[in-house]
């Protein structure tokens, strides 16, 4: 049995919907993940930094067809330096780059994102492939987009995998060669990707993130019961109630 309590926000976007904060009360810790630094969410990551940690979704795609009601990157960026200059720890913020697309386009954009929040010092960073559900291939049909496993596949294939992992090699590399940084300072991580292998299997609730939160559990890497390869700490709950497609649309939402 877990020792602790960590709250995630997976069920919608803790920007849109704020209703985690009050529920933080009930937990030892919690892992905020947004596409959308709202005011009202900037104000209450500050005003809890000490019990949270930050998964800044920035996918290089926000205010496109793909993710229409997303800020456009450059917005999101600037609101996550606006939040660590106003004294949110850089450690506890986490690069989420999810859901990347192993095409060439979906590549080079995933890579442009990684190395433009490395040159500002973001150290730690979260990776994972498009999952192409049946409605999610449906909505890229609609919207006149070529579905990146063809018209009938869920996951990526080997060259496509292969393709990645060269990005995130490359990545590394910029941050060693680029910067004369120490590759052990850098932190790619992906939950259920066994074939990322250039990442660091890593729930996204981990002993790493629990250190951060100033606490230990012996068992917080053991497997976790979400789903096939989930790595997360088995104490993690839910804060958000949502069951439904959020206010971003995204295409690729595995909701329907």
């Amino acid at each position: 049995m877990s020792k602790y309590k960590i709250g995630i926000t997976e069920r919608g976007d803790a920007g849109l919907d704020l209703s985690w904060v009050g529920k933080l009360d009930a937990v030892d810790g919690a892992v905020v993940i947004t596409k959308c630094l709202s005011p009202a969410c900037y104000d209450a990551l500050l005003a809890n930094k000490e019990k949270l940690i930050l998964h800044a979704t920035l996918t290089g795609h926000g205010h496109s067809v793909l993710e229409p009601a997303v800020p456009p990157p450059y917005e999101e960026f600037d609101a996550l330096m606006a939040l660590v200059d106003a004294g949110f720890p850089k450690e506890k913020v986490v690069i989420r780059v999810d859901p990347i697309i192993p095409t060439e386009k979906g590549l080079r954009v995933a890579g442009s994102v990684i190395r433009t929040c490395m040159r500002k010092g973001f150290s730690r960073y979260r990776v994972s492939l498009i999952d192409m559900y049946q409605h999610a291939r449906d909505r890229f049909a609609a919207n006149g987009l070529p579905c990146p496993y063809g018209p009938s596949g869920f996951a990526p294939n080997q060259e496509q995998i292969a393709a990645a992992n060269k990005m995130l090699h490359d990545a590394k590399i910029y941050w060693t060669a680029e910067f004369g940084r120490p590759l052990a300072g850098l932190r790619i991580e992906s939950c259920a990707e066994p074939g990322l292998t250039e990442a660091i299997p890593c729930g996204c609730i981990s002993s790493y993130d629990l250190a951060l939160l100033s606490l230990e559990d012996e068992n917080a890497d053991v497997t976790g019961l979400q789903r096939k390869n989930c790595l997360c700490y088995s104490g993690k709950t839910e804060l958000l109630s949502n069951r439904k497609q959020c206010e971003h649309g995204c295409l690729y939402c595995y909701w329907h």
